[in-house]
């Protein structure tokens, strides 16, 4: 599959979360890039556009369920994966109403999410199509 051109955003306040997905998403061709927290996101967010964006839930400022929804009134046909240590069924419910593609608790999986990207990307694609 080409990756090119498909943007993948990373939002999570870990410095070393940031950093491996920013490496590994590159490596396999992404466009690629990471904030560090909410308001860095949203400033971002505003500069360019995004297929895919990985949120963390618990960030200092905003959080990830408040920080999806002003992605969804950016661009609803942005795919958003909510990434978390802090996993509860609340939140896995909650970051889903609000429009979440999916829920992934860390560490994560690099087989799981490379998969989840690429399902993420499909549905992308057709939703956009759908629009065109």
């Amino acid at each position: 599959m080409d990756n090119q051109g498909i943007g993948i955003f990373i939002v999570d306040d870990e410095f070393s979360v940031r950093d491996s997905l920013y490496n590994w998403f590159k490596i396999e061709g992404y466009r690629v890039d990471t904030a560090e927290n909410g308001m860095e996101a949203l400033k971002k967010l505003q500069e360019s556009s995004w297929d895919i964006v990985l949120v963390d839930i618990k960030m200092p400022g905003m959080d990830g369920i408040e920080l999806q929804r002003h992605i969804k009134k950016i661009d609803h046909t942005t795919i958003v994966i909510i990434i978390t240590a802090y996993a509860t069924v609340d939140t896995a419910v909650e970051a889903m109403k609000e429009g979440a593609f999916d829920y992934l608790s860390k560490p994560i999986d690099p087989d799981k999410l490379s998969i989840l990207v690429r399902n993420a990307v499909n549905q992308r694609r057709l939703m956009v199509e759908n629009l065109q």
